[in-house]
């Protein structure tokens, strides 16, 4: 076996094995073996962990305005993941009629303007765009990268208590609508299951006075205003901080933390999605900014130790919907060991 395929230092005998329902919050059980599981020799077939960088994918939308971002990954159900690199302003207005979509910022920095105000954004920016907000993308600079997590169901905070990992007051941005914003374009695309419906508008359908009542419903925040959940030396799960009501996607900061290395672990019920936005220090053998690993659900995976002095950040997403990558992810993606996450083979 090559070096990545040797099964890492997992512990002496007994190692617990963690089966677990709906995440970190199911019903569990724990058997020890007297082996280490993560490894394996060969995969076939389409249900097995991957690594890429988004940095590596090639979008539409960075040579032709008019491109929509990229899908990556992509779920059964209208659940999926894309990459944008736009390099020029849309020349319209987009609505997405299937769900809310939260941008990251993984470099660069981009305005959005929205039918409830402007929003600058840059790197490890946030940036929520609920179902049927109409918005328009301008970049600010030459190297925008994003990723954007589209949700079926609404997303929303879900902090385990209402104080300690976000200041609402102050890490939550909010947009502002100036009263005075030059007419933009009058196109209109509107994203529904079948595709994109294309309208000509008599005006501008972002322009607005003022908002005279109710919540701001777009936001921004930055992953490294979002605080760990740690529990000291004893270890345990990250504590989500978005999600939806069924809890069918979670959104979680897995950023450096104290704490002991997570225990190998089968997900029963949710693919496990991690960006890597930001070092200095590496999570097992990712160190570089803008890699996604993929788990999918029912796959034995350890998981590099989160306990790193020089710190990192980290966005972890579960999704209850079975991923599958594109053709575009697939053309630049590795499987992966499970244990440290390090390329698969020689």
């Amino acid at each position: 076996m090559s070096e990545t395929e040797k099964a890492p230092a997992g512990g002496s005998p007994p190692n617990p094995n963690l089966w677990s329902r709906d995440g970190f919050t199911g019903t569990n059980a724990i058997a020890l073996r007297s082996d280490y599981t993560p490894t394996y020799t060969s995969v076939r077939g389409p249900h097995a962990p991957h690594r890429f960088n988004i940095f590596a994918i090639e979008t539409e939308d960075q040579t032709s305005p008019d491109a929509l971002p990229t899908p990556v990954l992509v779920g059964r159900n209208g659940l999926q993941l894309s990459v944008s690199r736009r390099r020029e302003s849309t020349p319209f207005a987009m609505r997405n009629t299937e769900g809310d979509e939260l941008h990251f910022v993984q470099s660069g920095s981009v305005r959005f303007v929205t039918d409830f105000g402007t929003i600058d954004a840059g790197p490890l920016d946030f940036v929520h765009i609920p179902r049927a907000i109409t918005y328009r993308v301008e970049p600010l600079s030459d190297d925008l990268v994003a990723l954007i997590l589209t949700s079926p169901d609404a997303l929303g905070f879900d902090t385990p208590a209402p104080f300690g990992m976000i200041n609402f007051g102050k890490a939550v941005r909010k947009p502002a609508i100036d009263p005075a914003l030059a007419e933009g374009p009058k196109r209109l695309l509107i994203r529904s299951f079948d595709g994109v419906t294309e309208f000509e508008m008599v005006h501008d359908p972002i322009r607005a006075m003022v908002q005279v009542g109710g919540k701001e419903p777009v936001w921004a925040l930055s992953l490294r205003d979002i605080v760990p959940v740690s529990y000291g030396t004893r270890g345990g799960p990250p504590a989500q901080f978005l999600s939806t009501k069924d809890t069918g996607v979670m959104s979680f900061t897995l950023s450096a933390r104290p704490g002991p290395r997570p225990p190998v672990h089968v997900n029963a019920d949710y693919d496990e999605i991690i960006l890597f936005a930001e070092g200095p220090g590496a999570w097992g053998k990712i160190n570089e900014a803008g890699t996604i690993t993929w788990v999918p659900k029912g796959v034995t995976h350890h998981g590099p130790k989160e306990d790193v002095p020089e710190g990192y950040q980290a966005w972890l997403i579960e999704v209850r919907q079975t991923m599958r990558l594109t053709a575009e992810a697939q053309a630049q993606a590795h499987l992966i060991e499970t244990s440290e996450y390090g390329r698969f083979g020689p």
